[in-house]
């Protein structure tokens, strides 16, 4: 029964170190994508998380999300899957610092026998200023997770960095004190149990 105990504490502890490196490695790569390689949208095989500064996105459909989430996009080259209602990431004609907007086609317009989009947020009241082209679009709406925009953002700060190095340091090379901190307990249980019974006067 110990031996199982101790295989299934193993076990987990195993899952959550392989789990806290995963996001470690991730975590590292998209940092060295965005410092080294000046990526706007570091990405793993193709899907790129974002994390969502604005509200611009806000809204009652399924696909809207909020400031604080974090949405997934996958980049694209095929243009028949943009059509209205799709949400796309682009890089902004109008800002200086080629920021990344993340909005829904409104309208799609045949402009010199090329495809341009209209672009406007959920929770904006215009459409927004000019058209986007194909080349200005980074990827697609996958998905958004709830919250985990905000998670992302404190694990790629210093202190974040730190617990993703150190906690899978701990549950490595502590998984024998874990289990150790168990046993005096389950000792002293047996030496009261064996206790009780040889003080026990027999019933004549």
């Amino acid at each position: 029964m110990k031996r199982v105990a101790k295989n299934v504490v193993n076990f987990l502890l195993g899952m959550l170190t392989v789990t806290f490196v995963v996001i470690l490695v991730g975590n590292l790569w998209m940092m060295y994508q965005s410092t080294v390689q000046h990526s706007k949208s570091p990405s793993i095989l193709g899907y790129s998380p974002l994390i969502v500064n604005t509200g611009s996105m806000e809204g009652n459909k399924a696909d809207d999300f909020n400031v604080g989430d974090l949405v997934v996009i996958h980049k694209t080259e095929n243009t028949l899957n943009l059509k209205k209602g799709t949400i796309i990431t682009f890089v902004d004609p109008h800002s200086e610092s080629k920021a990344l907007v993340t909005h829904r086609i409104n309208r799609v317009v045949t402009h010199d026998k090329d495809h341009v989009y209209e672009t406007k947020g959920d929770a904006n009241n215009t459409i927004d200023k000019g058209v986007i082209n194909l080349s200005q679009i980074i990827g697609v709406y996958q998905l958004h997770l709830k919250g985990f925009g905000s998670k992302l953002m404190f694990l790629q700060s210093p202190k974040g960095m730190f617990l993703l190095i150190v906690l899978p340091l701990i549950l490595l090379f502590g998984s024998d004190y874990i289990i150790q901190a168990f046993k005096p307990k389950a000792a002293k249980h047996q030496i009261q149990s064996h206790l009780t019974e040889t003080t026990t006067p027999n019933k004549t």
